[in-house]
């Protein structure tokens, strides 16, 4: 089967019997033994477990709808009695007996785990080039980066090692890298998927789990099966149906807000390639504007939400670092529990104005990130200015985890150089239903299959 087949295609020809998941997942495995040494993607792969969990997808009745799908996790998540190494050195050696929340949920579901991705060190950057396992490389130009930090996940789906991936986002870490590598990148709603059963909230519910995928009505289909939440968590969202019954083209004319407006310069490629998609949204009968919320004064608090993150894991042994994270750690130190409050409160109080944009639209449009991939090497190169730089780079992103609103990346433009262009769909809290609409609208008008990755 074509290994860039939608997962759910996929799916529905293991139910029919016309594939079985044994032989997807073998044939991803070997893709992935062929493939990967260029790449860089999968960190560690997990074929014993992988071919248990098609076994029993195979001999299964139960109809779940990605039953028998090849997927990969990210080596920030535990799967229990593997590695979990966050991407750094000082974690090489560290394992878990239990498996996180959305992993435990990618194994009811029976979707067969080929390994776990690469990520920048505790996900940190926005490219992945920085931690434990060194670069992940581009497919569209291996010399670019696949951003970050869930770039593994992101190149294992554009370039046909799996058929859907889950990756986490505290910043943009789902998007950024489906922006930079040309694949749809989903972050739900706050609360949709429990960072249970260790962590109690990640980066003050920040982070969330997501799905990489190359189809819209994929990526819903695989927050279906990671979403949910344990008693006791700190947030949740009431599912309400299924998401994959919302990923089919919207009827409904939407009242929508575009801005390409951004702390650094926009590239025109970008820009124009946003602008056209307002174009088409218009042309679809949509009410659209120019215009989006300030979301400048989240820049300070966030970064000390992160940097009081980083403080509070059980680093033993400093030196392992890499340079950007042993910076972050010692400004930690310097972090009062006051300060923490404080920007923590702010971000909450800054929330109330920014949500308040969607009193009065619908959904805003915007570049996921201000430019393509960059080269490997340059993005944060300086580690004076890196900060600032990758505050710069996810201007469009972060707000959006500060809120807690659900968003999408979609592989919606190409730059002169063939890179993948990004954008961003941003809904009201809870919308997932109304942007997946809205982006299989835009799929079926300026489809995007089509475009794969040269590789052999």
């Amino acid at each position: 089967m074509d290994p860039f087949a939608s997962a759910l295609d996929q799916a529905a020809a293991v139910r029919r019997r016309d594939v079985s998941s044994t032989e997807l997942t073998r044939a991803y495995l070997e893709r992935i033994e062929r493939l990967n040494p260029r790449l860089n993607a999968f960190v560690l792969t997990t074929p014993e477990l992988a071919l248990e969990q098609a076994k029993s997808a195979d001999e299964a009745n139960i109809g779940y709808p990605l039953r028998g799908v090849p997927t990969s996790v990210k080596d920030l998540v535990s799967l229990a009695g593997y590695p979990v190494t966050f991407g750094s050195r000082a974690f090489e050696d560290y394992s878990l007996p239990i498996d996180f929340f959305p992993v435990a949920r990618l194994k009811e579901e029976g979707c067969p785990i080929l390994g776990k991705t690469n990520l920048s060190e505790f996900g940190t950057r926005p490219t992945t080039e920085h931690g434990l396992f060194g670069a992940t490389h581009n497919p569209w130009n291996l010399g670019h980066s696949a951003g970050g930090s869930s770039g593994g996940a992101a190149v294992a789906v554009a370039a046909g090692l799996c058929a859907f991936a889950h990756g986490t986002d505290g910043g943009g870490s789902v998007r950024i890298p489906s922006s930079c590598c040309g694949t749809v990148g989903l972050k739900p709603s706050r609360g949709r998927v429990s960072a249970g059963p260790l962590l109690g909230e990640h980066w003050a519910g920040l982070s969330t789990d997501g799905v990489i995928a190359r189809t819209v009505s994929d990526a819903a289909a695989g927050l279906d099966a990671i979403a949910g939440h344990l008693p006791g968590d700190a947030y949740w969202a009431e599912l309400d149906g299924r998401f994959a019954d919302a990923a089919t083209p919207t009827d409904r004319k939407l009242r929508i807000g575009f801005t390409v407006r951004s702390s650094t310069k926009v590239d025109d490629e970008v820009s124009r390639c946003v602008r056209e998609v307002a174009r088409l949204l218009e042309g679809l009968g949509h009410r659209v504007t120019e215009g989006g919320p300030d979301t400048e004064p989240f820049r300070t608090p966030m970064q000390v939400i992160v940097v009081a993150g980083l403080g509070s894991l059980p680093i033993t042994d400093e030196s392992k670092l890499e340079p950007f994270n042993a910076l972050g750690l010692a400004l930690a130190k310097q972090v009062s529990a006051i300060d923490y409050v404080r920007s923590v409160d702010a971000i909450r109080m800054h929330s109330r104005i920014v949500v308040a944009f969607w009193d009065s639209h619908d959904v805003l449009v915007t570049p996921t990130v201000p430019r393509t991939a960059p080269p490997l090497g340059t993005l944060g190169a300086d580690l004076s200015a890196a900060g600032d730089d990758y505050m710069d780079f996810v201007g469009f992103t972060y707000p959006y985890n500060c809120t807690g609103q659900p968003a999408i990346s979609l592989p919606l433009g190409v730059d002169s150089r063939g890179m993948p262009i990004g954008v961003q769909l941003v809904g009201p809290p809870r919308g997932e239903a109304l942007i997946l609409g809205l982006a299989a609208q835009l799929e079926q008008a300026r489809p995007w299959s089509g475009r794969r990755p040269k590789l052999n």
